[in-house]
């Protein structure tokens, strides 16, 4: 599944696109949208997008210049533009950032809707020519170092980095991470009970996750107590764009464990699709003054990894901020076990959209309430209910805005916001479509 983001400061343009291709049965997108390119650069920061469909012209920051900031991050994502307007000087400075199409507003949604069917199929394309280079990239791949590997199970056991680095046994070893500058591990686990973690296996996921990793990242890896181990270190570039405030140096770490999520994300997905094999993935916090912590950050995540594993929960991604959270009522969790474990995540999925309604229930949103991929929970959540996930959600804010009509005096417009409609004209389109009638026509 394609993640789309839509973009543009006219609320009922977007709205209504969004509409659209949720509503079209030839897409299997994730939609979002965004009134601004700021709102579309923090989506960014925090997950994969892999189509974009912008206007060109906004206030304070064009769609010319989203693309700039937005290839940083997702740099094969594919760009749509949409304007009002025919000129040359936009259709010329669109074809230089090797844009995939320039399409006019008064051309119809016909016109998008093949865009980025086309944009989709360039996206299957590239995934299947990685593949091939993937594959034969394995060919000819030298054996991981046992120096290196070694080095790496020491670090994680525990012994100080800095005294390592300066052991004779590993003279001449490169490594990529400065102990004293912003760092993270990243530990990868795959579910056994399907796939034994071969050899190859490991070599192919490491493989993906190097391939899927900006150059943003250096990185050291290994294989510890059978499991994948990714050592890394943001730059200083990356770690700029998440600052926190005006304080110079001070970073949003949460913001940097957001868009490695992204990340992961694109890893479990190439995983599963590539490799028919699903990988579980924890993120410690910043080791920069923590190495000390390294082993027990490691032990703690890893036991919760095989936890969720041994109640059938596949595509996990964690990270050690949430080790404290309860996923769902632990005391309901002693009581069940796999079977009953997975009626448990239907009830939490389904408890948070009631609880959220109002406010952020897309399904990044939900997916990190319970620790899951959200490509993955989507399928999940349909092979669980038979029901899409979208549609439970609809479901749940018609029902919640009937009760409002029925049992309150709010007016139309407060009641579109409190069952998740910034627009109150969308709210009575998605009502009339479901209804039959107008919200005012219902409550008279």
């Amino acid at each position: 599944m394609y993640r789309l983001l839509i973009v543009d400061d006219e609320p009922v343009i977007t709205n209504g696109l969004v509409q659209l291709f949720e509503e079209n049965p030839e897409f299997e997108l994730d939609v979002l949208k965004a009134y601004s390119a700021k709102e579309a650069l923090a989506i960014a920061k925090k997950m994969k997008l892999d189509i974009l469909v912008s206007d060109i012209r906004m206030p304070q920051k064009s769609g010319l210049q989203l693309v700039d900031e937005l290839m940083y991050y997702w740099p094969m994502c594919r760009i749509i533009f949409l304007t009002g307007y025919s000129e040359f000087e936009y259709v010329h400075e669109a074809l230089r950032k090797n844009v995939d199409n320039y399409i006019l507003k008064t051309e119809g949604i016909d016109p998008i809707f093949t865009a980025v069917q086309q944009a989709c199929q360039r996206l299957d394309e590239e995934n299947r020519r990685r593949v091939q280079e993937d594959k034969l990239k394995q060919h000819a791949k030298i054996a991981r170092p046992l120096l290196k590997n070694e080095r790496m199970e020491r670090i994680l056991d525990g012994e100080p980095i800095r005294a390592l680095l300066t052991d004779t046994r590993y003279e001449g070893l490169d490594f990529r991470i400065c102990p004293d500058l912003p760092s993270l591990f990243v530990m990868g686990c795959i579910d056994e009970s399907a796939h034994s973690a071969s050899r190859e296996m490991i070599s192919s996921i490491q493989g993906i996750f190097m391939n899927d990793l900006p150059s943003s990242f250096s990185c050291e890896q290994a294989v510890y107590e059978r499991t994948l181990i990714w050592l890394l270190q943001p730059d200083a570039e990356l770690l700029g764009r998440f600052q926190e405030g005006e304080s110079e140096g001070t970073i949003s770490w949460s913001g940097v464990t957001g868009y490695m999520k992204g990340i992961l994300e694109s890893i479990q997905n190439e995983c599963d699709e590539l490799l028919g094999v699903q990988v579980s993935f924890g993120i410690s916090g910043n080791l920069k003054e923590a190495w000390g912590t390294i082993r027990e950050q490691y032990a703690t995540l890893r036991m919760i990894l095989k936890q969720k594993q041994a109640l059938g929960q596949s595509m996990v991604i964690t990270d050690i901020s949430k080790v404290g959270e309860p996923i769902g009522n632990t005391g309901e969790q002693a009581r069940h076990r796999e079977g009953d474990t997975k009626s448990l995540v239907i009830a939490q999925i389904q408890k948070y959209i009631q609880d959220h309604l109002a406010g952020d229930v897309s399904l990044t949103a939900i997916a990190q309430e319970v620790h899951f991929n959200p490509s993955y929970l989507s399928r999940y959540y349909k092979q669980m209910t038979g029901q899409n996930l979208l549609e439970y959600i609809q479901a749940k804010r018609l029902e919640a805005a009937i009760d409002y009509m029925r049992n309150t005096d709010l007016k139309l417009q407060e009641i579109a916001a409190r069952v998740g409609f910034d627009s109150h004209s969308y709210f009575t389109t998605f009502f009339k479509r479901k209804m039959g009638m107008s919200p005012q026509e219902y409550r008279s």
